[in-house]
């Protein structure tokens, strides 16, 4: 059997459950070790199919043969022409290579367990490194290194330690370096051999294998799902979250993407909530010192039987949350779609949220990915809408062609015009108060700034007394008692809430509200400021009104 006829009925075969369509599956299985592929697109076609198998298996015979194959993927890679073999460059395959600008704390986390390196055949000019170089120096040696006798290169070869296993190794050793490493955005390399952080093998370990019997489909009240709570929800042990961001920060690396959760971890917050099935969603914090002020900024990483299938961001803003999803490659036409309503129904029980937006860029803007698949639809079958009434009406014009004739495909110019602006899914308990504009988050920022001027001394002694003056007009008495988190949090938000214009009208519950929402952005775990958040309506908008027609460059007097 040939390469093409054999990857084409595997294709046709693989989320097929019937018993006949499995014994074929394995047949073919058993038989691919000696079809020979001698291009880049058979071999991924395989490794799609492999994946997909080893996600959604439907027995552990098939599981185990998928395995098998891809254990010998790193082979086959090899044994490709060079010139085929560089179109897997990017990928994050076996055998692969990856070239990315990566974020400090990535990088040095490749360096330290795999065979990465400085890219520096790509590095623009050698000189922006020497802000990460010249303090890992001795005084004599920053001497000659200041002297300009040498290059920025040659240098890190005279003067790397010699226990130190890469360039890369070296540059990444002093944390204190992570902001000009970051400024510097420097090229790696990463030779993925037959790394276990690589896409074909990278998988959560000690999960229970959950066999199939067939993908699920979204079906009936959508809403009405979404809103029933998920009980399967569980905060995981360090150890165990530890396990899952290596997972999950290996299989966005591999493949060139970055999400700030997966940057910077918060491995005291991973919530991982079971879908049913095999099906995983690990939600994961941002570390304290990376959140923003007014939103819960998070990540999420999709697993299915271990192995992570897609990702992206949930963002809880008030009552609203802020999110999108991204399905790799080979589990396009699995079941994203069920997955996803299982997904926003997790994200409506962990932060209360009323209200999903979704970007203009994650179905079209600025996406050629998006606009290929028609991203669109498919937000637009499980009940999103466009926030515009004009591009609503395109919509449903689109939407009728559709339904007349099956065959018909919306045209790339009238995908773009649909990604004009956000998507919305309300559900029953939304409704328009409950709303927060994203574009006053850059005016939230800015009131900040003009309160602790306002303080006319250090930042920190600012922020100290800005928010011991809004504890006592709030009439929190016990303030000094609190703990050590919930006084920086509170210290963190004082000067967006400060000097509300209404706020001497509060009743005594929107006080404590507000002091409650301040208090909880400093815990361990965010998702309580996400929650106590949809309970501080009155803040929100009070915050709102002073903010609107305000502009951020405005250097006013503080409202009083």
């Amino acid at each position: 059997m040939n390469a093409a006829t054999a990857l084409k009925r595997l294709r046709s075969l693989r989320n097929q459950y019937s018993e006949t369509a499995q014994r074929e599956v394995r047949a073919l299985l058993r038989a691919m070790p000696a079809v020979r592929m001698r291009k880049w697109s058979e071999v991924a076609a395989l490794h799609e199919d492999l994946l997909f198998l080893c996600a959604f298996p439907a027995s552990v015979a098939v599981r185990r043969d998928a395995r098998r194959l891809l254990q010998s993927m790193v082979e086959r890679v090899a044994a490709l022409p060079r010139r085929e073999r560089l179109r897997g460059d990017d990928t994050g395959i076996a055998g692969s290579v990856t070239r990315h600008v990566l974020p400090f704390a990535v990088a040095r986390s490749l360096a330290q367990a795999q065979q990465a390196e400085i890219d520096w055949r790509n590095v623009a000019a050698e000189t922006d490194l020497d802000a990460v170089v010249r303090p890992l120096l001795a005084p004599a040696a920053a001497e000659a290194f200041d002297s300009g006798e040498y290059g920025t290169r040659e240098f890190v070869a005279l003067a790397r330690p010699a226990n130190a296993r890469s360039d890369l190794q070296w540059l990444t050793s002093d944390s204190g370096l992570a902001d000009d490493w970051d400024s510097a955005e420097v090229p790696i390399v990463w030779q993925l051999g037959n790394s276990p952080a690589c896409v074909t093998h990278n998988v959560v370990p000690n999960l229970p294998l959950v066999v199939r019997d067939g993908l699920r489909r979204p079906e009936g009240d959508l809403r009405a799902q979404i809103e029933t709570p998920l009980r399967s929800i569980e905060l995981l042990p360090r150890k165990r979250a530890s396990q899952v961001i290596d997972c999950a920060r290996a299989a966005l690396a591999a493949r060139c993407r970055e999400v700030n959760a997966m940057t910077y971890p918060n491995r005291d917050e991973v919530w991982w909530c079971d879908l049913d099935c095999g099906v995983g969603l690990a939600v994961i914090g941002i570390a304290p010192r990376h959140r923003l002020a007014l939103e819960t900024n998070t990540g999420y990483v999709l697993f299915a039987s271990g192995v992570p299938i897609g990702y992206g961001g949930v963002t809880p803003l008030f009552r609203q949350a802020n999110t999108g999803i991204n399905v790799f490659d080979p589990f396009r036409g699995s079941e994203a779609a069920f997955l996803w309503v299982q997904m926003l129904r997790a994200f409506h029980t962990l932060y209360g949220s009323e209200r999903f937006v979704i970007n203009p860029y994650q179905f079209g803007a600025g996406n050629v990915e998006a606009i290929r698949s028609g991203a669109f639809w498919f937000y637009y079958r499980l009940g999103f809408r466009p926030a515009s009434s004009a591009v609503r009406a395109l919509a449903a014009r689109e939407a009728k062609r559709i339904a007349a004739n099956r065959s018909y495909r919306s045209a790339a110019t009238t995908l773009r015009a649909l990604a004009s602006g956000d998507l919305h899914l309300d559900l029953t308990r939304f409704d328009a108060d409950d709303h927060f504009e994203e574009s006053l988050l850059p005016r939230a920022g800015a009131r900040a700034a003009r309160q602790l001027a306002a303080a006319a001394t250090s930042t920190q002694a600012a922020q100290r007394k800005v928010a011991t003056a809004l504890a006592e007009a709030l009439g929190v008495s016990d303030y000094g008692r609190w703990s050590r988190d919930e006084r920086r949090g509170f210290e963190f938000l004082a000067p967006i809430f400060t000097n509300l214009p209404d706020a001497r009208a509060w009743t005594a519950s929107d006080r404590e509200a507000l002091v409650s929402l301040l208090r909880a952005k400093g815990l361990p775990q965010e998702r309580a400021f996400a929650l106590r958040s949809a309970r501080a309506k009155r803040a929100w908008k009070s915050l709102a009104q002073s903010l609107t027609g305000t502009s951020s460059r405005d250097r006013g007097t503080p409202a009083a």
